[in-house]
């Protein structure tokens, strides 16, 4: 229990200090941002091979604050990857066991959105679950469900930008999420 409050007083902590320093923009940088049209805006695919193999699909709006340029994508994700070696089932073939939402907020120091920047995923990931265990008998039955967990996170990485205006970036988060951390590499558009 006492691991647990220092856990929640340390997020807590974390959270407040990395809105402090986002450097929030004004209400009439705000009004500015709202009026423009849909070339500020940008799309995200990423594909994360490494910790959990999953999929996914962003809407990107950018905006310059006083110190950085800021980049805010509402992305939606799940393991779309078949399971070849998981099932032998057809009907199991492309059935989705993690899914979620997230609100990813990147930093840059460059206008141009290339090179080092950070960020943070507020967000919420589900998976399902469906351990066929039964230590009683041979009954058989087991109690699938969909369990949801958050999806808090602060990460870094690298954005290189291509001569098409797109970018290729690569990058990493860790946080309090159904797993750790993991790595993406994704294309933005």
């Amino acid at each position: 229990m006492r691991k647990m409050k220092i856990t929640l007083i340390t997020l807590l902590f974390l959270l407040i200090s990395v809105s402090l320093l986002a450097d929030e923009p004004t209400i009439k940088e705000k009004m500015d941002m709202a009026g423009k049209d849909w070339e500020n805006f940008k799309f995200e695919f990423y594909i994360s091979p490494v910790v959990v193999a999953d999929v996914g699909i962003g809407l990107s709006q950018r905006l310059k604050l006083k110190n950085v340029y800021q980049e805010g994508t509402l992305i939606l994700h799940a393991d779309l990857i078949p399971h070849v070696f998981f099932t032998t089932e057809t009907k199991d073939f492309y059935k989705i066991n993690l899914w979620g939402a997230k609100f990813k907020s990147a930093y840059f120091t460059k206008a141009d959105y290339s090179g080092f920047n950070w960020f943070f995923n507020v967000g919420f990931e589900a998976i399902y679950i469906d351990l066929p265990l039964d230590p009683g008998g041979n009954s058989g039955i087991s109690d699938p469900d969909w369990l949801v967990f958050p999806d808090l996170a602060i990460g870094c990485g690298y954005s290189w930008k291509l001569n098409n205006g797109h970018y290729f970036r690569l990058s990493a988060d860790a946080g309090l999420k159904i797993l750790i951390s993991n790595i993406y590499i994704s294309y933005v558009w």
